[in-house]
């Protein structure tokens, strides 16, 4: 009888454990997460992170935030998982990386700017995403030191600066500066100048066991093809 009953409680306890809703933090970039009427929160990292926990019997809810709060709100404990993570914390432990992330320099292409390595961004009029120069490496850093270097956290505002022609060149991830410009500035056609190294970043978990098992699913969910198909959604 007690074995029967310590079973049951074991049992209850796995059940209650897998229901719980976990409070993921995603940065608000599109494809990658962005809200959509609808649908909800939605993107490429959002669909995969929802599709693991779901996998694992968890519920999840997203929250849409910049970069800069996103980190800091994640190392105060305010949420389970946190993404991308191009950070480390004590209170946290890194997945394997699932986000195909390619930074790139962008420039309007009726002015035939002539960008082939991170050294020509020297003496323009540049826009990047918050930390980029601790992201982007020493050599990112030393040659905005000899420009006019603003870090923006939103998106759109970066691409309405160089359609506006009030920045030179804006630094971000491809597959987001192009959706943007897609869906609000169709008008401008962009020149991508890919002089950065493309780099791949995955998840930050509260929990190292769930961290685990995120690990041991993301292998499965690349394995059975659905990894592949939510990225070609959005390419």
């Amino acid at each position: 009888m007690r074995i029967m009953l310590l079973l049951m409680f074991i049992l209850s306890w796995q059940v209650a454990a897998k229901s719980k809703t976990l409070r993921v933090a995603v940065n608000f970039g599109p494809p990658w997460a962005f809200y959509q009427e609808g649908s909800g929160v939605t993107g490429i990292d959002v669909e995969i992170i929802r599709h693991i926990l779901s996998s694992l019997g968890y519920e999840s809810e997203f929250h849409l935030l910049g970069y800069s709060r996103l980190i800091k709100e994640f190392n105060e404990g305010k949420y389970d998982v946190a993404s991308p993570a191009a950070f480390t914390a004590e209170n946290g432990y890194l997945t394997k990386n699932y986000q195909p992330f390619h930074d790139v320099a962008v420039s309007l292409r009726k002015h035939k700017h002539r960008i082939d390595t991170i050294a020509d961004l020297k003496g323009k009029n540049i826009i990047a995403y918050q930390f980029a120069r601790s992201v982007l490496g020493d050599e990112f850093d030393q040659a905005v030191n000899d420009a006019n270097y603003l870090e923006v956290a939103e998106r759109e505002l970066q691409l309405k600066l160089l359609v506006n022609d009030r920045t030179d060149v804006v630094i971000g991830e491809r597959r987001l500066l192009n959706y943007i410009m897609q869906q609000h500035f169709p008008d401008n056609k962009l020149t991508v100048h890919p002089i950065f190294v493309a780099k791949s970043y995955g998840a930050i978990i509260k929990d190292p066991h769930l961290q685990q098992q995120f690990d041991r699913e993301l292998l499965n969910m690349q394995a059975n093809g659905v990894y592949q198909q939510i990225l070609s959604k959005w390419p």
